[in-house]
């Protein structure tokens, strides 16, 4: 017993659990246990993340690893301080040496492992783009690091460079690797504090709502099961927890949930006939067709991620279309069992439902300006779909004007910080190891250089100026010092720039991302133009740069054509359902708005739209659609009873009202709290799934019974 602010008295229902119950809870206990210990639930997030080995993309980066002898996989860590002092060189001495003893790293370049010094870095063609900053105010320590140890190395580095960090010797790290480790960081953290605090929230919710230990137990035992079930098929079938899977288990307890609440609601409504014989079983063929399509939406939804390339949607769409169907499973396994044990007496109204009443009559009063308002934002939002920056910069993935996002931030000023890969041959097919060709390979480094989206170039003609400041060098041809720097006495260092054919080349760029404010692929078209301009072809592009670039190709047009995909599939669906062209063109129009008004907002607000944020509007629309299937289930039950067809979407949307409205407040509430997180896509994640779940439930509730009755007023 507990009691409200009024000091009224609420009674909680707690029934006696049947074996069936305990049967299931013992269950979801062993489940827990097995994927705790079976299943590793650290999301992995690597260099490589955004494409299978399969994809056209990446089989571009394997052709150029088997080419040349790569060194791109790269660290940085910028020291500044005063550089041209002793105490500054003994401590980048240290440090050089210190790094390269930790097992996987490669090799170590800086001031005082590389160039004579830090004058002669600085008069090198070489070691200046590669070690000196811009300003000449700090200098950079290079890490090559191996790919397949990069995860251990990194918090190693770490602890050495604050070690050796002091108020005048200030070390800052950055580069993909390490970009990619606080992603990962991010992503566990969010996973450990929000899952947790989600559950706790949605159920204080479903307890306020319901009244019911037995209906909530029944819930968190159904969401639960249903999220470790889906994780562990998807480890089995060998998907990972990445970047966008680490929130899979929150999406699965959501699509859960959603079966529970109209299921739930439901048994109130058979109960409140007083229908007392088997309600749940009433109750389970009353919501288990609507629930059935509804899974269908979801299952097709996440079915359309297959067929793009990019490595993380893929993962999404495999384990999604698991937890679709393991969600409707779970929900009408294991749920009804907690259900029947609630007596039907509970299914009274209480004081949130007289709060809940007293939002529809509003709402209800105001229902013609409700429309308007979202057709208002619909028509607002729709430019704003073209602004969407579908292609941030991996810099945004971090909060802006935090020490973290400073420090990338300034070290991709003076030097850029993501790497792009350029293989070139000579348009004519001349070899590169003339003294013509020298000549036209610096024509295009330099014009590289000028470009303000590119940082620093490191190529072959760079290396062979750096090799021909020597006096014995200056004496030989440029192919003999070529062939010399591809010897093993150098380390085959020119095989870094050089195919052995001595017919292709490879120019290494790492590019600003700070300052870009067009995506990324127009920045690699107008660099191929360049290319072309100075006699080349360009053979290959690699590099995490292009990786990206292609990744936000993908991201856009999954979201503009898949979700009209998905739209056409769920026009057809609500078609069958319904049996009416007029309502499958109201529904059709219903959800074309929620997806517009979302992404038309994020578009002009300027809100990034990356790879985590991007699914929160396919949840949107799930939601969308699941209400009005329900919705339109229960009309063609309605309807016969009613003559009047605004009678009948009067009383369906007076029953579906606290549904909708529930699990609304569930959304709003639960993913809201990932607005409090630290990571900047998380935060947009979160505030995106609110905006379209408030958008998606008006529109189920008052757009679409609207337009469907267009046609009949017209009639009459």
């Amino acid at each position: 017993m507990i009691f409200n602010k009024m000091g009224m008295m609420k009674w909680i229902d707690t029934p006696q659990l049947s074996r069936e119950a305990w049967m299931f809870i013992c269950l979801s206990i062993f489940s827990a246990v097995v994927l705790f210990t079976c299943v590793d639930l650290v999301p992995r997030v690597d260099n490589n993340f955004f494409f299978s080995n399969n994809d056209p993309q990446f089989q571009d980066e394997n052709k150029i690893s088997h080419l040349f002898k790569r060194k791109d996989s790269l660290l940085i860590i910028n020291a500044s301080g005063s550089i041209r002092s002793k105490d500054y060189m003994e401590k980048i001495q240290g440090l050089s040496y210190s790094l390269i003893t930790i097992p996987g790293i490669v090799s170590v370049k800086s001031i005082a492992m590389g160039p004579n010094g830090l004058e002669d870095a600085i008069k090198g063609p070489l070691w200046n783009r590669l070690l000196i900053s811009k300003d000449q105010q700090s200098t950079n320590v290079m890490v090559f690091l191996n790919d397949a140890f990069s995860k251990t190395v990194i918090p190693r580095i770490e602890r050495l460079t604050h070690q050796y960090s002091q108020v005048n010797f200030r070390l800052i790290l950055s580069g993909p690797p390490y970009i990619v480790e606080q992603i990962s960081r991010h992503l566990l953290k969010d996973l450990r504090i929000f899952s947790l605090l989600v559950l706790i929230i949605f159920a204080i919710i479903v307890l306020l709502i319901f009244r019911s230990t037995g209906i909530l137990l029944g819930a968190i035992v159904s969401c639960l099961s249903a999220s470790m079930l889906t994780l562990m098929i998807s480890h089995m079938l060998g998907i990972k927890i990445g970047l966008l899977t680490a929130n899979l288990a929150t999406i699965v307890f959501v699509i859960t949930l959603s079966h529970i609440i109209f299921l739930t609601y439901n048994w109130k409504y058979v109960c409140s006939q007083n229908d007392h014989t088997h309600p749940v079983e009433k109750a389970m063929h009353i919501t288990f067709s609507p629930s059935f399509w509804s899974m269908m939406t979801t299952l097709l939804g996440f079915m359309s991620l297959l067929s793009v390339p990019a490595q993380p949607l893929k993962e999404l769409g495999a384990s999604g279309m698991t937890g679709a169907l393991v969600a409707i499973s779970v929900a009408y396994g294991i749920y009804p069992a907690f259900l029947r044990l609630v007596e039907p007496s509970i299914s009274q109204k209480n004081t949130l439902d007289r709060y809940q009443e007293r939002m529809e009559n509003f709402l209800e009063k105001k229902k013609k300006v409700t429309v308007s308002v979202i057709f208002i934002l619909f028509f607002m939002a729709l430019p704003g779909i073209w602004k969407a920056n579908t292609d941030p910069s991996l810099i945004s993935y971090f909060n802006k004007n935090s020490k973290l996002e400073r420090d990338i931030t300034y070290i991709d000023h003076h030097g850029g910080s993501s790497p792009l890969i350029l293989v070139v041959k000579t348009s004519s097919g001349e070899k590169l190891d003339t003294d013509a060709s020298y000549r036209k390979l610096w024509n295009l480094q330099n014009s590289l250089e000028q470009y303000n989206q590119v940082g620093s170039v490191i190529s072959l003609p760079v290396m062979m100026a750096e090799a021909d400041r020597s006096l014995l060098a200056s004496l030989l041809s440029w192919q003999t010092l070529l062939n010399i720097l591809q010897g093993p006495q150098f380390n085959g260092i020119a095989r870094s720039f050089i195919t052995d054919d001595h017919r292709q080349g490879l120019f290494l760029l790492r590019m600003n991302e700070s300052n870009r404010h067009i995506p990324r692929l127009q920045v690699i078209g107008k660099i191929k133009r360049m290319v072309q301009a100075q006699g080349f072809d360009l053979v290959l592009i690699g590099g995490i740069y292009n990786l990206q670039g292609h990744l936000s190709k993908l991201i856009a047009s999954s979201i503009i054509f898949g979700l009209g995909q998905l739209i056409i599939i769920f026009s057809l669906i609500a078609w069958i359902i319904s049996r009416s062209l007029r309502i499958a063109l109201a529904i059709t129009l219903s959800i074309c708005v929620i997806p517009v008004i979302v992404l038309g907002t994020v578009g002009w607000l300027g809100i990034p739209l990356d790879i985590i944020s991007a699914p929160a509007c396919n949840i949107a629309l799930g939601l969308g659609i699941d209400s009005m299937i329900h919705m339109v289930r229960a009309y063609r039950r309605q309807k016969p009873r009613n003559n009047r067809d605004t009678e009948a979407w009067g009383k369906i949307r007076h029953r579906f009202w606290q549904p909708v409205a529930t699990f609304t407040l569930v959304m709003v509430l639960g993913f809201g709290i990932f607005t409090f997180s630290e990571f900047p896509s998380t935060k947009r994640f979160g505030a995106a799934v609110v905006f379209g779940t408030l958008i998606a439930s008006m529109t189920a509730l008052f757009v679409m019974p609207t337009t469907a009755q267009l046609g009949l007023k017209r009639k009459s």
